[in-house]
């Protein structure tokens, strides 16, 4: 993704490392996440519905836009805003 140059809003990670509990603590975890692959979303989707419930979120997954539903920053705010997305009240990271 960056070549190994650090890219404000990007983060690689092993696939797996999503589900973690230590995944992204410092900035909010799971609930930061906004859009992910249709591709990462079937692959995983068992295991992140679980790490939702957990969460005490069940429905976060499908808060979480993919290609279909967004593929620019302006169709992405009005998914989640739609769909009520708790990143929207989360802290900037900037």
């Amino acid at each position: 993704m960056g070549g190994g140059a650090q890219t404000p809003g990007f983060t690689g990670i092993g696939k797996y490392f999503i589900t973690s509990k230590k995944f992204l603590t410092a900035d909010g975890g799971f609930p930061r996440v906004v859009w992910l692959t249709t591709s990462i979303k079937n692959q995983l989707g068992d295991v992140l519905k679980k790490r939702c419930e957990e969460l005490g979120d069940p429905d976060l997954f499908d808060k979480i836009a993919d290609e279909t539903v967004a593929t620019d920053a302006e169709q992405l705010v009005a998914f989640l805003t739609e769909k009520g997305h708790p990143a929207l009240t989360m802290e900037s990271m900037f």
